[in-house]
Order: C-alpha cells, then structure tokens, then sequence
C-alpha cells in the first residue's frame, strides 16, 4: 500500500516554507547613524537601493548593503556590510582610525553644520566629477593627507570623537531592545589580536621576509575558549601579551577553567553569555579619560557586532597626550571575536574584480587566483568573465603582499587581510601595504579587500607616518 502524508502535516509544511519565504523577501529598515545621515546612496543584495532619510535604507535579511557618497554607486564606496538595523561608522570597518575619520568626513561635508542633530551631506559637492576623483584617491586611514586635495576644512579628531560619543546616546535612547541577537554559549570561540600602533606611534608592521623565522613574533595574538552555564574553558593558545608591536611567545597560555561569575561585570561577549546578548550589549563607543590603577587610559573604545558573519570586533585608539599622560598614547588595536571555525575559512579562491586609484588615473583588472598563482585576463571588459580560460597572463610577481595565496588550505585568516607587512622589491628594497577586509555575508565571501601601497617615514618625535599612493579595492566575483 503507498504511503502518504496526512493532510495536517502537508499543510503544516507548507504554512512554514511559506512564512520562511515570506520572512525572506520581508524589506526591513534600518538606519546609518552618526547622527541620522541623510543622502548616502546604498544598494543591496537583493536590488533595493536609494539615498538614505534620516539615516532610514532599506534591505532584507541576509543583505549585504553598500553605501557610497554621491548620487549613485559611480559615488565614493563607504563600505560594504551585512544589513542590520542599525549601522554606525565604527561598523563599517576594522581599523580605529578609519571609524574616527569616516565621521570626520561625514561631518564636513554636512551641509547644516550648526546643527548636528542630523548629518545633510552636501549633494552639490559629492556630485562635482572633480570632488569624487579626488575623493576615491583617499586612505581613510590617513585622512589628514588628502585635505589639500579634497579643499575641505575637516573637523578635528577631539570634534568627531566628541560626536562619535553623542551618537552612541542618541543609539541608546532609540535603539534599545531586549530582543536577543546572538547566543555565544557553548560556542568555541576564536579571539584575535591586532596591533596596529605602540604606544609611542610606531607602526606595527609584519615583515613577511621573516615570517618563518623560529624567532620571528608576528603583531598578533590569539586565545581560544569556550563559555558554558557555569565556566569559562580557556585552551592553549599563543596568547595576547606582547611587548610594543610585537606578540611575547614566552608568554603563552594552557588551559585554564574559571568560574562564569569572575565575569559578571564584564562588557561584550562574555558578560552577556549566559543570558543571551542583546544588539546593545555587544555595540557601542565610548571615550575613557581615567586612571586605571596608576595607568591613565585617554583613548576610544568600539565595539560591534554583525548577527549575520558572527563577528564581535573590538577597536581602540589611543588620543595622544593629555595633563595625566607624557608619551605618545598613540597606541592602537583591533580585536576580532568569532566561532573558530570561521575566521580561518575565507575563501579567496576564484574571480576578483580589481579597481586602483593612483592620482587621477582610475585602472580595472580581473583575476584568477588559483593553486596559488595570480592570473588576469588581458583584455579590459565592463565585466569579469566567468570563463577561467580568458585568464592566460601570469602577473603572481606583482602581488608579493598577497601573502596567504599559499596557505594550504586554500583559505585566508581575517587576521592576514588586516595588517600591515613589509615586503621587498627585487629583494632589497622595503615596501608596505596596508591590507584591510571586512567579511560580509554568511560565508564571509562579500565584503571588499583593500590594498593600500604606501611609504613609511620616521618623524622627529619617534613616531612613523605612513602614506598613501595607491588604493586598490578588489571585489570577488
């Protein structure tokens, strides 16, 4: 006898696949806050796009959303990100200084700058062909060298800093809820960190000619664990001490289990593991001006969480002397947090779209990387083809910085798309690159890299300025 299913359950099913798919195509709205931002132009996956009111855009789940200054998506890329209900400067990167000088040129191009409330970005200005040649020519990161060239008077650092913190309240105020985004518990985390500058505004530079070197130390540390209802699970792992730059391998660290309530005045994702962590408990800004036990802290802390890739990113940035500190503090750190099984996984294998911007000159490229060599195709399209055979010329030699292209695995580790390495040229000659990714997507395949070549120079004061002469930003296919 054929066997069927009862109608009950065939209903059932379809009433749920229907409100999975009805849940899917659902337009939610979300908000770019630095000051409810008025006339960012975004699109998304899923093909909705339009200029932000009042910080308002619209996407669906599992969108990824790019926003652009300018009147289109030919404008200046913001950054790429997974669609969330509310999205901040400190969200749309990995590095602590580009977050500050994002707000720094959100706040000059306000057209209403007596009123900071809401941030009117000036349409005349990001429409001038002239501005936005210019404008895609800059390294946020290094923002304070492109003021001449963009003829704009930027706010100050202390100014953004200051707006940065009153924006957090304004997301405070209108944003908070008690829903449940993300439940860490039980999870096996990977924590990483990043140092970018010392306290005394060295840069953290990775040389990739020693990176095998048994006494070589990288600027970056890991520790794993895992929370569950009652303990912390520390395992082995490098660690997170570091002496300047440089992690301190001497300093590793075993297992250890601690009791979950040696945690409970903690922020971020260990303090909100076992009930669960709400959009507030894992994002926020905040300007620590205090003494920490004979050690000042005059810096800015942020913090960010994106529900769809999982990551819990960390950024602090030192703000420079102050009446209670006489060095530098220019010291500055990225900390990424996520299930381990992601952050090692990024596949960089397959078709990528490259777009460099040196001066006035704006050149595409499309590449195969494949085995660990580069490959492009040779003719220049509107388009990157599918078809692996169009990619004949082998242009590996003029990559050296893309270093994980040999990894065994195949994949990348989000902690080798965020440094900066030293590299050499025909051997000898020192060159830097400052990579910067910020997955997007599930699978963590949908966000842009960024490529900037730059030079490295040594000031009077002891600390290293870097600069800018080429940005490339490479999309995959």
């Amino acid at each position: 006898m054929k066997k069927t299913i009862p109608s009950s359950l065939l209903l059932i099913y379809i009433v749920i696949e229907t409100i999975s798919a009805a849940s899917a195509t659902e337009v939610h709205t979300g908000y770019f806050i630095d000051s409810p931002v008025t006339g960012l132009y975004y699109q998304t996956s899923s093909e909705l796009s339009g200029t932000t009111n009042k910080g308002a855009f619209n996407y669906r789940s599992g969108d990824v959303v790019r926003f652009f200054l300018g009147k289109d998506e030919n404008g200046y890329l913001v950054s790429t990100l997974s669609g969330q209900e509310v999205i901040t400067p400190t969200l749309t990167t990995t590095t602590p200084s580009k977050s500050i000088n994002l707000t720094r040129l959100l706040l000059s191009l306000d057209s209403t700058p007596n009123d900071r409330k809401e941030i009117i970005l000036a349409s005349k200005m990001l429409s001038d062909i002239n501005f936005q040649q210019q404008l895609k020519n800059i390294d946020l990161n290094v923002l304070d060298q492109s003021t001449k060239d963009l003829n704009l008077n930027l706010v100050s650092v202390k100014e953004a800093v200051n707006h940065l913190n009153q924006s957090q309240q304004y997301i405070e105020n209108n944003f908070t809820s008690n829903e449940i985004i993300y439940h860490p518990i039980n999870k096996r985390l990977e924590h990483i960190i990043i140092k970018k500058k010392d306290s005394q505004g060295r840069l953290c530079a990775y040389d990739l000619k020693y990176r095998n070197h048994p006494r070589s130390s990288p600027p970056f540390g890991n520790i794993e664990y895992t929370i569950n209802k009652t303990h912390l699970i520390q395992y082995p792992s490098v660690g997170d001490y570091f002496n300047g730059c440089f992690l301190d391998k001497t300093k590793s660290l075993s297992s250890e289990k601690t009791h979950i309530s040696q945690f409970k005045h903690w922020e971020g994702l260990i303090g909100c593991a076992n009930t669960g962590c709400t959009r507030n408990d894992l994002n926020g800004f905040s300007l620590d001006n205090y003494n920490d036990e004979g050690d000042w802290k005059y810096r800015t802390t942020a913090m960010n969480f994106d529900p769809e890739t999982e990551l819990f990113m960390e950024k602090v940035q030192g703000l420079g002397p102050n009446e209670h500190i006489k060095h530098q503090n220019q010291s500055e750190k990225i900390i990424f947090t996520y299930p381990k099984e992601k952050g090692k996984n990024i596949p960089f294998e397959g078709i990528w779209r490259q777009t460099q911007y040196q001066g006035k000159t704006i050149n595409s490229y499309c590449l195969l990387i494949k085995q660990g060599v580069i490959f492009q195709d040779p003719e220049v399209k509107d388009s990157c083809s599918q078809n692996e055979k169009h990619y004949v010329l082998n242009v590996t030699k003029k990559y050296p910085d893309m270093w994980w292209i040999n990894n065994e695995n195949k994949t990348a580790h989000l902690e080798q798309m965020n440094l900066l390495v030293r590299w050499y040229q025909n051997g000898n000659q020192p060159q830097h690159t400052t990579w910067e990714y910020l997955p997007a997507g599930e699978e963590w395949n949908q966000g842009i890299l960024y490529r900037y070549r730059q030079t490295v120079q040594r000031q009077s004061d002891g600390t290293e300025e870097i600069n800018t002469f080429t940005v490339s930003e490479f999309s995959k296919i």
